[in-house]
């Protein structure tokens, strides 16, 4: 019979336990959901990509190699947003995000490219309870630098481009004011390396798992 009640003692416990922190963080933070807050997160690309593509003057457009690999690398950004009392499952925000991976060539690294990343997102969330799954697009644009190691003909410019994303993942509330989120992005932009006769422009796509903290203000 002690045996049974240390059995029952513990399960009522452990329910207790998990069920009360959830309710209270789960309440405090439906009430600190609108507003402001800032973010900070860090993503590693996965299977970035660079190919081009060639354009003549009557717009007839072909795929072409250009033999060149991009490094996998981290990525580090910050965001700012604002969840409006109307809309609490919609959220606006404007984020900054930096990466700076090698390019190769036939297995040699021959320089590195800077991005900066400049992004208005769009983002769908579940606003109550605890666990907040989050769907977005974002658009905006991409600075680029490309400097290589070596002379690689006239192409190595930097520039500015236009640039997208799709993100989705989860928050995490870990208090009424902050919260971890755990997300992947798809991104896309375009280098143009063009000598002014003709559009020779190299597409940039990559995966990103991405880890990051927000906090609500």
């Amino acid at each position: 019979m002690k045996k049974a009640s240390g059995y029952i003692f513990v399960f009522i416990l452990a329910v207790f336990l998990s069920v009360c922190p959830l309710n209270s963080a789960s309440a405090q933070v439906e009430a600190y959901q609108l507003g402001g807050y800032f973010g900070v997160w860090g993503a590693f690309t996965i299977n970035p990509d660079l190919s081009s593509s060639y354009c003549d003057d009557d717009w007839h457009c072909y795929e072409d190699d250009v033999n060149l690999d991009i490094e996998e690398t981290s990525v580090v950004g910050i965001k700012i947003g604002y969840n409006h009392p109307l809309f609490r499952a919609l959220a606006l925000e404007f984020e900054y995000g930096y990466l700076n991976p090698d390019i190769s060539y036939r297995n040699t690294v021959v320089g590195d490219v800077k991005f900066n990343n400049f992004m208005f997102n769009i983002m769908a969330r579940i606003p109550v309870g605890v666990i907040h799954p989050y769907w977005g697009v974002g658009f905006g644009f991409s600075n680029y630098d490309f400097s290589p190691k070596y002379a690689y003909g006239s192409r190595s410019k930097d520039n500015t481009s236009y640039a997208w994303q799709f993100l989705t993942g989860m928050e995490i509330d870990l208090a009424y004011n902050l919260a971890v989120d755990i997300g992947y992005r798809y991104f896309v932009t375009e280098l143009d390396f063009g000598d002014g006769y003709e559009s020779d422009n190299i597409d940039f796509t990559t995966s990103m798992a991405t880890l990051g903290l927000k906090f609500r203000f």
